[in-house]
């Protein structure tokens, strides 16, 4: 199955392109410019790149958050509008999973990280069990130094909710091992490799879903009448 992966839930928005569990293809988006007009023309130059077109594609996998509320909402509309036009499956997997796909088969548990503002971030905590991952706890929302205190065992942690708030602490908790470079960022490779096992037995995303906002946005909270 060729399939793409978009992650498009934080700054660091990309996209992967997949022959089964083989990585054919992956780049990275400019954070610094607006997600929406970089989305369409990156992925045909990703496809251009493997002398691929879009109508080879048979599956698409998103990013359904937690995260920032018009990366997911923009990400999703683009994934559901190729959906729609070549008649292929969609899956959604959550950000925080995405991110322990990473690490695929770590020995250490993982702590899934994305951060919301200074001090605040959604986590989750993930096992690699026999060859699959398990999630101890997830779609959480608590400040780094409070879920550090907590931990009771050794975990590598991931994520923007780590990279952005770490200074934050007086020193590295004794319990944290921090991810490797190359897999601490939220990522369409990761995204991709757990989205392959949903497109081929389900569930898909149906018609009309929405994001996993876990809070409500801040387009939605109610505004001062005062």
């Amino acid at each position: 199955m060729i399939f793409l992966a978009l992650e498009s839930a934080t700054a660091h928005q990309s996209l992967a392109l997949f022959q089964d569990q083989k990585l054919l293809a992956y780049v990275e988006c400019e954070s610094s410019r607006s997600l929406t007009p970089q989305i369409i023309p990156t992925i045909h130059q990703l496809l251009d790149g493997v002398s691929l077109k879009i109508t080879d594609l048979e599956g698409l996998a998103v990013s359904i958050g937690p995260g920032t509320f018009t990366g997911l909402r923009v990400g999703l509309a683009t994934m559901t509008a190729f959906r729609l036009a070549l008649g292929i499956p969609l899956v959604g997997v959550s950000t925080l999973e995405g991110l322990a796909w990473n690490l695929p088969n770590f020995d250490l548990p993982i702590l899934s990280t994305v951060s919301i503002r200074p001090g605040l971030m959604y986590w989750g905590r993930f096992r690699w069990q026999g060859g699959q991952l398990v999630c101890l706890e997830t779609d959480q929302i608590g400040k780094l130094s409070d879920v550090c205190g907590s931990l009771t065992e050794p975990i590598v942690i991931l994520g923007d909710g780590w990279v952005r708030n770490k200074d934050s602490l007086p020193s590295l908790p004794s319990l944290v091992v921090e991810g490797p470079s190359e897999a601490i960022w939220p990522s369409a490779k990761g995204i991709g490799r757990a989205g392959l096992e949903l497109l081929e037995n389900g569930p898909w995303l149906p018609e009309g879903c929405t994001p996993r906002y876990v809070q409500p946005s801040y387009a939605e909270m109610p505004k001062s009448s005062g």
